[in-house]
């Protein structure tokens, strides 16, 4: 395995180049990432990242921890047969720590309603997290409102 950092700080950029791993065939193909790689981003938990492997952009992810010394990331079956990534082959792997800003919808319903703000200040910082990628997963702006609305239960309905 080859790793590189770029910069000391939070928003630098690792490169490794680490081999595709599947426990079995039902479940995501996935890649361990060495704690040594990303212990400069001193990461506290789940953290959603983006980047590239093998020159394909992967979009938001959650790199996960495994153990105290690797974390992990799930690589969906579309995305390996897009990016041709099969079990076994050695890739290259270019991450940083993704943006955290709130979809503009879920900004404006917060800085808008008093209840909005008090539900989301309710979430826990991972339930913030999940929201936060899953309203910014959809394409149009009517869905995100609409996953905005139901993921704070404003409108009746849980998710």
């Amino acid at each position: 395995m080859r790793m590189a950092s770029r910069g000391d700080d939070v928003a630098s950029t690792i490169t490794l180049r680490v081999r595709v791993e599947q426990h079995q065939p039902d479940l995501p193909r996935f890649v361990v990432v060495p704690d040594s790689a990303v212990a400069s981003w001193k990461l506290e938990g789940t953290t959603v990242i983006e980047g590239t492997a093998g020159g394909f952009d992967l979009g938001r992810r959650s790199l996960k921890r495994w153990d105290a010394d690797r974390w992990f990331l799930d690589l969906p079956g579309k995305w390996c047969r897009d990016a041709d990534v099969s079990t076994g082959d050695e890739v290259e792997f270019t991450l940083r720590i993704a943006p955290s800003r709130l979809p503009r919808e879920l900004e404006r319903l917060i800085a808008g309603s008093m209840a909005a703000s008090t539900a989301w200040e309710a979430l826990t910082l991972s339930q913030q997290r999940m929201l936060r990628e899953h309203i910014l997963a959809a394409k149009r702006s009517e869905t995100r409102e609409r996953r905005a609305r139901r993921g704070l239960r404003l409108d009746g309905n849980s998710q």
